[in-house]
């Protein structure tokens, strides 16, 4: 009994021992194919890269090889139309020979008088040259004269505008109803309104009248380069006093206007060459006659300041 329990236990030993054998060997062999499957994993993720990678750069061939075919297209009918213009130009080239062929084959006569109409047109042509260059130079001394001219007229609005500030600091003690500053047609026009020089009907000044003349000298003589013209206005009411010297507006406008001058020169001491006066009676109103406030507007006496214009005048002359 004892003996079939040994052998019994044996059996059971060896073949637990070849089972173990079996199964280490069978996990052995199970490890070498998961790694074998890792590695073929490893190739086929590269592999796929690769192959989006080619397929890329097949697109990116495919592209360029329909940009090359349009190209090609292009290039294609671009040299047909280039070959026609050659056929064109060959068939002018021949035209052209033939009639060289022609000319050279005409008379010495014919070929006289073609070098002479050669000769008479660059003659033509020499002349029109020195002309075209004559009316070169003259375009450009103008455009150096209006240059010149611009050049003085832009100092000339400078040296006004300046002189109209000046007047109007001296006089700025004056009120709108007694006289006014104003720059136009690159002038300057000091009006000044009969209540602040003169009485009504006479041409004898106030002495408010001449403070105001006074101040207006004290700038003038810093300023020689402009010219003075002293104008008289009167409104249209006829002037009534035929016992004296002024027999109508026309008088009185006019002696206004040399009383201003006599004081501007006399008491101011302003270069009697560049001031002149004149008189307008009531024909040049700078408002309606119909009402009061225009007629006070037309009895004023108007100093005109006006910028020499000898060097304009000096560019003008020049040709």
């Amino acid at each position: 009994m004892k003996s079939y329990l040994f052998l019994f236990l044996m059996s059971i030993s060896m073949i637990s021992c070849v089972t173990s054998k079996k199964f280490n060997e069978q996990k052995a062999l199970a490890d070498k194919y998961l790694l074998q499957s890792n590695d073929c994993s490893e190739k086929l993720s590269k592999n796929m890269a690769d192959i989006a990678d080619l397929q890329a750069k097949k697109d990116a061939l495919q592209n360029e090889y329909d940009n090359l075919k349009n190209d090609h297209v292009k290039l294609e009918a671009k040299g047909k139309g280039m070959q026609r213009q050659i056929d064109e130009l060959n068939n002018q080239i021949d035209i052209l020979t033939t009639q060289n062929k022609t000319l050279l084959s005409n008379s010495t006569k014919d070929r006289e008088e073609l070098n002479n109409s050669l000769i008479q047109k660059q003659a033509e042509l020499f002349k029109k040259e020195n002309e075209i260059n004559r009316l070169g130079k003259d375009l450009m001394e103008r455009e150096n004269r209006v240059k010149e001219l611009e050049s003085i007229l832009n100092k000339q609005d400078s040296a006004t505008t300046y002189l109209k500030n000046k007047l109007l600091d001296a006089l700025t003690g004056f009120n709108s109803n007694e006289l006014s500053i104003v720059q136009k047609n690159g002038k300057i026009y000091v009006s000044m309104s009969d209540k602040l020089l003169f009485k009504s009907g006479s041409f004898a000044l106030g002495e408010k009248g001449i403070d105001a003349l006074g101040k207006v000298a004290s700038v003038l003589k810093k300023q020689s380069s402009f010219d003075i013209l002293v104008e008289g206005h009167t409104d249209n009411v006829p002037y009534i006093n035929a016992a004296g010297t002024i027999k109508d507006n026309w008088d009185l406008s006019v002696m206004r206007a040399t009383t201003v001058v006599k004081v501007l020169v006399d008491d101011n001491k302003l270069d009697p060459k560049k001031v002149i006066a004149s008189g307008h009676g009531p024909f040049n109103p700078v408002a309606k006659n119909d009402s009061d406030e225009g007629k006070s507007k037309n009895r004023r006496t108007e100093i005109i300041l006006s910028p020499d214009l000898q060097d304009i005048y000096n560019i003008l002359k020049t040709k």
